[in-house]
């Protein structure tokens, strides 16, 4: 029985590719690289680590450089991007139902922790949740090691707690960590009519509720 639910911020939560597309090529312009104008390729710059999106977007492998990529979008998502975002039709309201059922919430994001809950303080959403982790500064944490943290802090059994993101990195991560998994199709990863390998596939939040039913 399920009676937690985590979910991934970026494209399951919030739609925030404005702000990021808007500080990556605002990255790479100022170190006099070419920015990108695709919107399906830029899409790909959501879900893995940050210094792994310029290296799958841009094609950047120089170690020294992607430090740099990665402090300059950070200064300037602190700045502009966090506020280029909005939340998902129906989300909240899907929250506060799984809650008023005795079901805990909580998010694990390969986002900054701290630049994580900024965002929700600024959503005014940081009381919908009983855990929020992200990465660090370095990018060290990855998205299993959020969510076997999540579920201790929770005091719940692996099979008991649901991770539900928009991309394979929240798949794969849900795998590793030997947790349930819902895949959404309103964000930047998966499409509607997928197969995946590894859980179930949603197109809605009110599916969601459905599920746990």
């Amino acid at each position: 029985m399920i009676k937690a639910v985590l979910f991934d911020l970026d494209g399951t939560l919030l739609d925030t590719s404005e702000g990021i597309f808007h500080c990556a090529n605002y990255t790479v312009s100022v170190l006099g690289l070419e920015p990108c104008h695709d919107e399906r390729q830029m899409r790909k710059f959501v879900g893995p680590p940050l210094k792994d999106c310029f290296r799958i977007v841009y094609g950047i492998e120089d170690e020294n450089l992607l430090e740099k990529c990665v402090s300059v979008y950070r200064a300037e998502y602190l700045k502009s991007g966090m506020h280029l975002c909005h939340v998902y039709e129906g989300i909240c309201e899907t929250i506060q139902s799984l809650r008023s059922r005795g079901i805990r919430t909580g998010v694990c994001t390969l986002k900054y922790e701290t630049l994580a809950r900024m965002i929700f303080e600024e959503k005014k959403m940081t009381q919908l949740f009983d855990c929020i982790h992200g990465t660090d500064e370095k990018g060290r944490i990855t998205k299993a090691e959020c969510i076997i943290q999540s579920v201790r802090d929770l005091g719940l059994e692996k099979d008991e707690v649901l991770m539900v993101g928009d991309t394979t990195n929240d798949l794969d991560g849900a795998r590793t960590a030997g947790v349930p998994f819902a895949a959404v199709t309103w964000g930047f990863g998966f499409e509607k009519g997928v197969k995946t390998d590894y859980g179930i596939v949603i197109d809605s939040s009110s599916e969601l509720l459905q599920l746990l039913k």
